[in-house]
């Protein structure tokens, strides 16, 4: 008798986790869209604001090695729904009992928990139930929609935050992350690993993965890649908060929330256009010229933000595209170079070393702002946006080097 997961087409399968993946992703912007208020109310630095979004990336990275290693060996949903698990107990933890720093840095450390345990296993449950062609198909559709998820959780904080308040806010995500849970335990049925592939290393050892140089380099790619991408994420209202005052735009905080999330949803078409391209063209190339064009926009962004604010918008809205071009082209390159019985292992350093740069990125935007002119400067916001194009500088410089002398067949690697 076959299963729901086991006889669903791999569409509604991918259809059914993209869903699952925007449901899980409820609580990703809280903290970015209310970072205004918390500084207020809390006292915060800027550097302390950083501290706190970019500790999100801190838990995902101690531990996605584990949760998503693991799935070489046990079956992805298992780790899914512990991820899941987490997200709600993060939300619903930081809407009843934060109370200053400390309290905001323990319950968001445990939402970076969450995503290691969804978005790489959610890819995973991909992997171990559809066949290559489907595989490479379904790929860049959920990993695009990481987009989308981070676009509603912007646009529904805004939305309910002008409503409520910010505990209820979180309570709200966290109602959402549980309706996450219970749709994977009726759609996604359990499904055993693999037991034609012989796997003779432990699932937690990841020297192969340093060995495989193709796979390193785009490693490499996307730790800058997500040290950019997520300090953008956790900056950007903030900084079209203060470029519309700096213009004198009168705007509300619920529509430079909905901003974002446009913002944010550029990004999809961004990523799957990205992807089709790095497949039809070398994919080390495809991926060069969207990092040059993102370290130009990001150089410029934060020293335009005096100009009127539908300029800004607009600049804004190109950066966007640009980090997010070749987010989906850099994880299909990674995917493409692991070797068999090593995928797990590959994504998990993937996501360890990515999600290390989405740490460090929010922090060192906050160090950056509060060592220059400050939050509430065009200077200020000029060197920040600096500092985040950077991390595409450096993914560049590395993914070039890493692959010089590579495989040249660049059109799966």
């Amino acid at each position: 008798m076959s299963t729901p997961s086991q006889s669903m087409s791999p569409i509604v399968l991918l259809v059914s986790l993209c869903i699952a993946q925007i449901l899980a992703m409820a609580g990703f912007a809280n903290f970015a869209v209310l970072l205004n208020d918390f500084g207020v109310l809390w006292n915060l630095s800027s550097t302390q604001a950083g501290w706190i979004s970019g500790i999100y990336f801190a838990g995902y990275v101690a531990a996605v090695p584990i949760l998503v290693g693991l799935t070489d060996a046990i079956d992805a949903r298992r780790i899914y729904l512990f991820g899941v698990a987490t997200g709600v107990v993060s939300s619903v933890g930081f809407g009843l009992f934060a109370d200053g720093f400390a309290s905001a840095m323990g319950f968001r450390f445990l939402a970076g928990i969450s995503l290691a345990g969804t978005y790489m296993p959610g890819l995973q449950i991909l992997n171990d139930r559809l066949s290559e062609s489907h595989r490479q198909r379904a790929l860049p559709w959920y990993l695009s929609v990481f987009s989308l998820g981070t676009a509603a959780s912007f646009y529904g904080t805004g939305l309910f935050s002008a409503h409520f308040d910010w505990q209820t806010v979180f309570l709200l995500a966290g109602g959402v992350q549980a309706a996450c849970l219970l749709l994977i335990i009726v759609l996604i049925s359990p499904k055993q690993p693999d037991g034609s592939v012989k796997v003779d290393r432990h699932p937690l050892d990841f020297r192969p993965v340093f060995r495989n140089r193709p796979a390193l380099a785009y490693i490499w790619a996307y730790t800058g890649h997500t040290y950019e991408l997520f300090a953008y994420r956790a900056w950007i209202v903030a900084f079209l908060l203060f470029a519309a005052s700096a213009s004198d735009f009168v705007i509300s905080r619920e529509s430079v929330s909905g901003f974002a999330a446009l913002l944010s949803l550029l990004g999809m078409p961004a990523s799957l256009i990205g992807a089709h391209m790095a497949l039809r063209r070398e994919r080390r190339q495809t991926i060069s010229v969207v990092m040059v064009l993102s370290i130009l926009a990001g150089s410029l962004l934060g020293f335009t933000s005096a100009l009127p604010f539908e300029y800004v918008l607009v600049l804004a809205g190109l950066y966007s595209i640009f980090i997010m071009s070749d987010s989906a082209a850099i994880t299909g390159g990674v995917v493409a170079a692991a070797r068999q019985g090593e995928r797990g292992a590959t994504l998990a350093m993937h996501s360890v070393m990515g999600f290390s740069g989405g740490f460090l990125g929010p922090l060192v935007v906050g160090l950056v702002l509060d060592l220059t002119a400050g939050s509430g400067s065009i200077v200020g916001w000029g060197f920040a946006f600096m500092a985040m194009a950077a991390g595409s500088l450096a993914a560049l410089i590395g993914v070039r080097w890493l692959l010089r002398y590579g495989d040249n067949n660049d059109r799966l690697v």
